[in-house]
C-alpha cells in the first residue's frame, strides 16, 4: 500500500476479498451470538442488548426465551419469531458498519483522495451492502454470472459499483478446468466475455470490470490447485486471438455504448 499511496495511477484499494457476511441480514448477528462468551464481537452484541432490553427478563419476554443469566444469551437454538430476527438483523448491521467505518477512516487517513472500493463481495446480503454503502467510495462484488444484468442493489442505495472478478473458460485449449463459468470453445469464450462487458456498460451503477485472470493458471495448478483455462494469454504468454479481437472490438465501441445504453 506505502506504494501506491499519492500514485496517481492508483485510483484507490479493495481491502480483504470474498469474506463471508451469511446469505441472510441475520445470520452474522446469529453468530456473533453464538461465539465463545469472551469473544469481542459478542461481547458488543450481549452489550447491545441490555442497552435495549435493560433487563434479562423484559428480553425473555419479547423473545420468546428463557434464560437466567445473561452470559446464556444466543447459545444453543435461538427462537425463529420476528423479534428475534430483527434483532438480530440489527447486530448484523451493527458489525458490518463497524468493519467498514474502521478500514474507511484508516485508509483515508493513511491515503487521502484515493478510493475505498470495499470487500470485494462474492456472498452478501442487504444488510452488509447497505453497510457497505455508507462507508466505501466504491462497492465492489465478485461476479461470476452470465451477465450484469440482473445486478440489483438493496432498495435505496445508489452508489458505484466495480466488478472485482469475472471469468470465461473453455476447454478446446489450454487448461483442463473451465473456471467458475464454462463456454463451448474459445469463439464462444470471447463472446460470453462481450456480453458480460457490454451489460457492465448497460448497467448505471457499474463503472468497471475486471477479468480474473491474465494468464491461465498453471497445469499442475497454483496453491489451491486451481489450473483453469481463464487467461487472455496462455501460460507460454501466447495470445488467445478470438478473446484479442473481442477487447479491441469493446475498446472501440465501449465509450458510445455507455453513452447509448439501448
Amino acid at each position: 500500500m506505502r506504494t501506491a499511496i499519492g500514485d496517481p495511477w492508483c485510483l484507490g484499494f479493495f481491502v480483504h476479498n470474498e469474506l463471508s457476511w451469511g446469505n441472510h441480514a441475520h445470520e452474522l448477528g446469529q453468530a456473533a451470538l453464538a461465539s465463545p462468551i469472551d469473544q469481542p464481537a459478542r461481547t458488543v452484541a450481549v452489550a447491545a442488548l441490555k442497552e435495549k432490553y435493560t433487563d434479562l427478563a423484559t428480553l425473555n419476554s419479547s423473545w420468546g426465551t428463557s434464560w437466567s443469566r445473561w452470559e446464556e444469551v444466543g447459545l444453543g437454538n435461538l427462537p425463529t419469531n420476528s423479534r428475534v430476527r430483527a434483532d438480530l438483523e440489527q447486530l448484523t448491521s451493527r458489525i458490518a458498519e463497524e468493519y467498514f467505518r474502521v478500514i474507511s477512516e484508516v485508509l483515508h487517513a493513511r491515503a487521502p483522495g484515493q478510493l475505498y472500493l470495499g470487500c470485494r463481495f462474492a456472498w452478501r446480503n442487504d444488510a452488509a451492502v447497505r453497510a457497505a454503502a455508507k462507508f466505501c467510495d466504491v462497492i465492489s462484488f465478485n461476479s461470476y454470472t452470465e451477465t450484469l444484468d440482473g445486478l440489483r442493489l438493496p432498495e435505496g442505495v445508489d452508489k458505484p459499483v466495480i466488478i472485482g472478478e469475472f471469468h470465461f473458460g473453455a476447454l478446446d485449449r489450454g487448461m483442463f478446468h473451465t473456471g467458475l463459468r464454462s463456454a463451448r470453445d474459445q469463439a464462444e469464450r470471447a463472446q460470453k466475455f462481450a456480453q458480460y462487458v457490454r451489460s457492465g456498460l448497460r448497467h448505471p451503477n457499474v463503472v468497471g470490470v475486471h477479468w480474473f485472470q491474465y494468464w491461465d493458471q498453471p497445469t499442475t495448478g497454483r496453491a489451491d490447485g486451481e489450473n483453469y483455462q481463464i487467461g487472455l494469454v496462455d501460460i507460454a504468454d501466447t495470445p488467445y486471438p478470438e478473446m484479442r479481437e473481442a477487447a479491441r472490438l469493446l475498446a472501440r465501441e465501449m465509450y458510445l455504448l455507455r453513452i447509448r445504453p439501448h
